[in-house]
């Protein structure tokens, strides 16, 4: 007699492939396979990572892990499609607004040295910005009201040249542009807060980000194949085993995102927000460090995942549910408990980062090729079928 796990993913894989299941629908049978048939979840978390890859939907890297031990690790797809370099575990990505949790950690690791607080004001540090009631704390949460950057800055900056942190401080400084709402009133995402908080780092710690980041917070967390750039322009990185990332149209065709998105190149000098380079793995090991904190140092930086507080001391959420600590995305899950995530996005690049701290549990998805179609359902369906690792 068959084994009853080989016959429920035969017939998972021949429903699937007969039907062409989307988004919930695929979600409901793969839970209803759970139950009925018990199925093991990794196999079944494998067996939905196919799919999306054969419908074009992930070419990546993916890792499962729980108390520190590697469940579930694979790579989907190539590195490099001209020269037919697959993607192994030791490829690097661009894992863009990941980066803000590892800025937001060397802000308090300052912290930590005594060298700041979270609520200086920032004109302490950067005198040129004409905002005086802004703290760090509001930066790293989001509640600067700063101005918009791609509507306001971006289409008054010079794109026959590279663009950075020091030209936007430069150019608030000339132009006095409001805030567009009283800091700590409100939420709104700001990538160059955090561009803000690395020329902190920089300007406190005599180092430059990447230094600092390297000393500091990369090499003590063992992270050997992570590194803070000082540019995010893909073809000024010299990582060895940085993937290339893509984009993917209707027709499924790629073309590489630094030659297809101009802003690329003439934004390139930013960091900060997104500058940061690392492996699945590597997340994986930084996910290690953060559980197994000492005691001290747990209370201390436990500050990251502690909600956006008002002036009344009431939580202020960014939407339903979630709120935002110093880098993180903070939620309630009713099966896994508190989870603490962040996604990010540059061209050609999408990295997923949750992690779930009560269930000491961690689910990585690092991505190079950006697809016409929606990775959403599959990564829904994974997700849905992680409290079954317990």
């Amino acid at each position: 007699m068959k084994n009853i796990n080989s016959i429920t993913i035969n017939l998972y894989n021949k429903i699937t492939s007969l039907l062409q299941i989307r988004g919930f629908l695929l979600l409901f049978f793969l839970l209803f396979s759970v139950l009925v048939w018990g199925q093991n979840a990794l196999m079944q978390i494998d067996s939905i990572l196919q799919k999306a890859y054969s419908d074009k939907a992930l070419n990546g890297n993916v890792l499962i892990a729980r108390h520190g031990r590697i469940l579930y690790t694979k790579s989907f797809g190539m590195a490099d499609v001209e020269n037919n370099i697959p993607l192994t575990i030791r490829s690097q990505f661009q894992i863009a607004s990941v980066s803000k949790q590892f800025t937001a950690f060397g802000i308090m690791v300052l912290k930590r040295q005594g060298k700041l607080r979270y609520d200086d004001k920032v004109v302490q540090y950067i005198p040129e910005l004409p905002y005086p009631n802004i703290t760090l704390r509001h930066l790293m949460q989001h509640t600067a009201g700063l101005p918009n950057f791609w509507n306001d800055i971006r289409p008054n900056l010079d794109t026959a040249r590279s663009n950075g942190n020091t030209d936007v401080i430069r150019y608030l400084s000339q132009k006095q542009l409001p805030l567009r709402f009283e800091p700590g009133e409100k939420w709104e995402y700001s990538d160059i807060g955090y561009d803000f908080l690395a020329t902190i780092i920089e300007r406190v710690s005599g180092k430059t980000y990447q230094q600092f980041m390297k000393k500091y917070v990369f090499r003590p967390a063992g992270l050997k194949h992570t590194e803070a750039y000082l540019v995010t322009d893909w073809r000024r990185i010299k990582a060895k085993n940085l993937a290339t990332g893509y984009l993917q149209d209707s027709m499924l065709n790629l073309q590489k995102a630094h030659e297809a998105r101009n802003f690329v190149f003439y934004l390139g000098d930013f960091y900060g927000d997104g500058s940061v380079v690392s492996t699945a793995e590597d997340l994986k090991k930084w996910d290690d460090v953060l559980r197994n904190l000492h005691t001290s140092d747990a209370a201390h930086f436990g500050e990251a995942y502690m909600p956006i507080a008002r002036k009344d001391g009431s939580q202020l959420d960014i939407q339903q549910g979630v709120s935002y600590g110093l880098g993180w995305s903070l939620r309630q899950d009713p099966a896994m408990g508190k989870v603490y995530s962040h996604n990010g996005g540059h061209p050609g690049f999408l990295t997923h980062y949750f992690r779930f701290p009560e269930q000491e549990l961690v689910l990585i998805v690092c991505r190079n090729v950006e697809p016409a179609g929606s990775f959403a359902p599959y990564l829904q369906a994974v997700r849905s079928l992680l409290p079954l690792l317990k």
